[in-house]
């Protein structure tokens, strides 16, 4: 029997809840920066539970939202939570624009601060219409043509509602102040540069986030670290030509955007770690009789730490470079956004395994690190919080995760979700029992 199978009274008491708001996200999934439905659920949702929430340009405050879609794609998404929801809907009004995301507190009195993020957007990924695909045979598969949670970030926030209901229920029983950030865009690390800047993050003495799968079986990860990684957006401009009668006129911005790509994956890799490097995208909108005088194309590298992350990045550069020279084409590599690799607390990692034991997971269901060979924006509140004098670790909730993540056949156990809050829950409880001992010290 898998450890998220074997749940608490608290387990059994939010598992229909959360659940229902799984089920709910799932299949109204929305993308970075678009999350205007999904906050005000969210908003609606805490509030009711007695929580104090913010959320849009008053949460926001001079933060300002990066790498946004285009303006046509968030109104678009805008217009469509709004048709749902109602024009006289409380919240959409501040989240115009891409402000989206919120943090809901709850104040028991004198006690630590303890920080909870969950991050919410989905991905641009069609959802598999198999009769084998749990999410269609059970009614909650996506809604949405193109869009689906396939990365497990409906399953974050159903965990963080969970945890969020325990905490009201036995609010008289708690001291300290409790503060949950549901981070949008995580999927282009744009919600966790800023989150991190938020006030109602400084001074947390911990923060937890978390996320569900990456390891293909039922452990607990302890202590899971990020790979950094960084996104480039390049265009090559050339000259145009006829393409039979005076070809040598031309300069081919698609041939050097093709030799680039070659060259990119034709990186040697780093020695001291993992590394990585991949072309998700390359377009030049040209006919076929005309030398291609434009070309695009969107890439991103990943390294072990930021680093080796930054090695890939200046190697990147110089064969991009190179390939624009032999075709005589000008290049604009733009940065669009980056991935931290930040280390987690030794000693909040040492304490949630030993905090793990206690709830009765045994020595085989728990995994004291792990590195993931992929990034996470969660890092940037990591480093904050550590850096500020707090303790910071991320953790994994591992499962049997159908299809693979980023996958259309991705699915988790609901299970899981309330076995996830519960030990939220649980090391909340723990937490207030040794406040002011040495375990809160850095």
């Amino acid at each position: 029997m898998a450890y998220y199978d074997r749940l608490d009274e608290h387990g059994l008491a939010v598992l229909d809840y959360v659940r229902a708001r799984r089920h709910d996200f799932h299949r109204h999934p929305e993308l970075s920066w678009c999350e205007f439905r999904t906050t005000a659920v969210l908003c609606r949702e805490l509030a009711q539970m007695g929580f104090s929430v913010r959320w849009g340009r008053p949460l926001w405050g001079e933060l300002r939202p990066h790498n946004l879609p285009p303006r046509e794609q968030l109104d678009a998404a805008f217009a469509a939570a709004r048709a749902e929801l109602g024009e006289g809907d409380p919240y959409l009004a501040e989240m115009a624009g891409g402000f989206t995301g919120l943090v809901a507190e709850l104040d028991c009195g004198g006690g630590p601060h303890q920080a909870f993020r969950f991050d919410i957007d989905a991905l641009p990924v069609q959802e598999s219409g198999g009769c084998d695909h749990s999410p269609c045979g059970a009614g909650f598969a996506s809604v949405v043509d193109g869009r689906m949670h396939a990365c497990g970030h409906d399953g974050h926030m159903a965990v963080g509602l969970g945890l969020a209901r325990l905490l009201a229920e036995h609010k008289a029983a708690l001291k300290g102040r409790f503060t949950l950030l549901f981070q949008p865009a995580e999927e282009v690390a744009g919600g966790g540069v800023h989150f991190a800047r938020l006030p109602q993050l400084q001074g947390a003495d911990r923060l937890y986030s978390v996320h569900v799968g990456i390891v293909d079986r039922p452990v607990l990860v302890c202590d899971a670290t990020w790979i950094a990684g960084s996104v480039f957006e390049v265009v090559f401009r050339g000259r145009p030509a006829h393409a039979g009668n005076n070809p040598h006129y031309g300069r081919n911005a698609l041939l050097a955007a093709c030799q680039a790509v070659t060259a990119l994956y034709g990186i040697a890799r780093h020695g001291g770690g993992a590394s990585r490097v991949n072309v998700g995208a390359m377009h030049a909108d040209n006919p076929n009789n005309i030398i291609c005088d434009e070309a695009r194309l969107r890439f991103e590298v990943r390294g072990a730490d930021n680093g080796i992350r930054d090695y890939m990045a200046q190697r990147a550069r110089q064969v991009i470079e190179g390939a624009a020279a032999m075709q005589e084409v000008t290049v604009e590599i733009t940065p669009l956004t980056r991935f931290e690799n930040h280390p987690n607390h030794p000693a909040l990692a040492a304490w949630i395994k030993e905090q793990a034991l206690a709830f009765g997971l045994g020595a085989g269901d728990i995994q004291d690190s792990y590195q993931v060979p992929a990034s996470e924006d969660a890092t940037f509140m990591t480093r904050a919080v550590n850096e500020g004098g707090g303790q910071a670790c991320h953790l994994l909730f591992g499962c049997p995760v159908v299809g693979g993540h980023h996958n259309s056949r991705f699915d988790i156990p609901d299970p899981l979700l309330a076995w996830g809050s519960s030990f939220y829950f649980h090391l909340a409880r723990q937490a207030l029992a040794c406040w002011g001992s040495d375990q809160f010290k850095v």
